[in-house]
């Protein structure tokens, strides 16, 4: 049982915590749905080709027949919704592939065809963007599925005479966004009229008063994203000042979560970015960071009447492409609180091994009154049930996050590109002697991984032995140690290293001292630094140490925070 939250109210303390079940550990699906499949009023768990009746979820059977996915791929089944579609009293399943592909309902046989597989209806020919909904867009009292087709934002109606007929897409946009892809999309009244709007990372489209699937609706460009879009976005009045504000993650495979709040002066309408969350401890107020939020929910865990942020990483969503990928599968729930300070996300970690897919679900699993978490994805599905005790206030107290008093996020302040003179590498070996060679240091660094990488294809710049040593996976504040192994106090360093487009800008330090501004790496090419000279380095320590520490990128490079080393010398005087 993991113990993850203290609520007050008044004189009394509750806590919550929730408690882990595995339904499965086989990837299936991106995505889990509730509903009741069977009649019996108990709420059941749809993963993939399964579902597991409620109310112990021990049982499962089968919708199709169930075929694992290849995690070093993507599965052929990203969501699932629950909805009871030809109103026969019993709830049928919405599945949506990989994007780009087909929706389709499985038609739920009712009890006496549980034990077969569910006929299966193609409803729509191709679903965008990575966030679709079913739910209520223009006002009716049946939802509609809204997503994008072709690079249109838009929706699907739903013929409700023929619900397992084909369903008619509705653009609202012209042809401006991803024509398969695509990260963040989101419904929710923006203005205030009353009528539910569609929110993307680059703004959002109003919904006109009429004729709302006939109509292209009025785009208002806001940058709802620092870098190209994270999962489902919400609007929400988070500063409880009348107004919608939105909620988002800024990046699916990379980091970031924020709220947007909403300024109004007279016609004109502004949103001011709050980061709740971003790539380096010290954004987040209690020092929480995890990469991978590609699925966002926005419910109250804890019954206080205000909605809570529930997230996690999406583990292994990009495979090994994305920062920390193997930090651990957390899901995490972030509690919204009001004061004379403001507004307050207080992070509370629901849980470590669950993680999410593209999709998270909170709902009420077993009629307690308290909301639980499901989800599924490459580790598995799992049930996270929420339970609620009644603690003492030291307790309470001692639950508490504890504000993060760590090490500031590092500063790009006053970076150069500084560079020198081509290293003298000898015709005859390809190398320059007496050096230490990068690529024979073995390093562990703060973050990321070092590997040799060979140089020979690059023709614009020589290394010396052809090789380097190859710093990936780093973030902003991660440091690569290397000892200097030498007896003097007083020393010259010159130190070689790569630029790229996608290299980082670093601090070079010795003894925690450092070596003049930090060093941008970038470069259109692939390039050396040339020969960097240190001269007069005072050893402070009986153990001395050249630390490379990233600080961040230049703001026309792939932020992919590259360090390369091609050597080291050591010039004792």
């Amino acid at each position: 049982m993991s113990l993850v939250h203290v609520a007050a109210f008044g004189e009394e303390f509750s806590l919550h915590s929730f408690e882990r079940q595995q339904l499965s550990d086989t990837y299936y699906s991106e995505g889990t749905a509730i509903g009741d499949f069977n009649g019996d009023k108990i709420m059941d768990v749809v993963y993939g080709p399964l579902w597991f009746a409620g109310p112990d979820f021990k049982t499962s059977h089968e919708i199709y027949k169930p075929v694992p996915q290849n995690r070093d791929r993507y599965a052929d089944k990203f969501f699932a919704w629950a909805y009871d579609f030809n109103q026969d009293g019993w709830d049928d399943v919405l599945v949506n592939g990989f994007p780009g592909t087909a929706a389709y309902v499985f038609e739920n046989p009712g009890q006496a065809g549980h034990d077969k597989h569910w006929t299966k209806h193609e409803v729509f020919d191709w679903v965008s963007n990575e966030s679709p909904q079913l739910t209520n867009i223009v006002g009716n009292e049946r939802p509609e599925f809204v997503c994008t087709r072709d690079g249109f934002f838009g929706y699907v109606s739903i013929d409700w005479e023929k619900p397992f007929g084909k369903w008619t897409f509705h653009p609202i946009s012209e042809q401006v966004t991803a024509k398969r892809f695509g990260h963040g999309l989101g419904i929710g009244d923006i203005n205030g009229d009353g009528r539910q709007d569609l929110i993307h990372s680059k703004g959002w489209y109003e919904q006109p008063e009429k004729k709302a699937g006939e109509s292209r609706w009025l785009s208002h460009q806001v940058s709802f994203s620092d870098a190209y879009g994270g999962a489902e976005m919400y609007a929400y009045d988070v500063d409880g000042d009348g107004d919608s504000d939105v909620i988002t993650s800024q990046a699916a495979h990379d980091f970031g979560l924020s709220w947007y709040e909403q300024i109004q002066n007279g016609d004109k309408r502004t949103f001011k970015q709050h980061l709740i969350m971003g790539d380096h401890p010290s954004l987040n107020r209690y020092g929480i960071v995890f990469s991978e939020l590609h699925s966002v929910n926005l419910m109250d865990i804890d019954g206080d009447g205000l909605k809570d942020v529930v997230t996690g990483k999406t583990y292994y969503s990009h495979h090994k492409g994305s920062p920390m990928w193997d930090a651990g599968a957390v899901v995490y729930w972030f509690r919204l609180t009001r004061s004379k300070d403001g507004v307050d996300w207080v992070p509370h970690k629901a849980d470590g091994e669950a993680g999410i897919g593209r999709q998270v679900v909170v709902g009420d699993i077993n009629g307690d009154g308290l909301n639980d978490i499901i989800t599924g994805g490459m580790v598995g599905a799992h049930v996270l049930t929420q339970a609620k005790s009644s603690v003492s206030r030291a307790e309470w107290a001692k639950a508490q996050p504890k504000k993060y008093k760590g090490k500031p996020l590092p500063t790009v302040e006053g970076a150069t590109s500084l560079r020198g003179s081509k290293a003298p590498i000898a015709g005859a070996t390809g190398t320059v002697p007496k050096v230490l060679e990068g690529e024979s240091l073995k390093l562990k660094p703060t973050g990321g991984t070092v590997n040799p990488q060979g140089m020979g294809n690059f023709k614009t710049d020589k290394w010396s032995g052809n090789s380097h040593l190859f710093w990936t996976g780093g973030r902003p504040g991660d440091e690569l140690k290397v000892p200097l192994k030498t007896k003097q106090k007083n020393i010259d360093l010159e130190i070689v290293m790569t630029c790229a487009r996608d290299y980082g800008i670093v601090q070079l330090s010795v003894d925690e001292k450092p070596l003049g501004p930090p060093i941008d790496l970038f470069d259109a090419n692939v390039i050396t630094t040339g020969v960097l000279k240190f001269n007069d380095v005072k050893l402070t320590s009986d153990s001395p140490v050249l630390a490379f520490q990233i600080l961040g990128a230049n703001p026309r490079a792939k932020k992919a925070f590259i360090v390369g080393i091609d050597y080291l010398r050591i010039i004792e005087k």
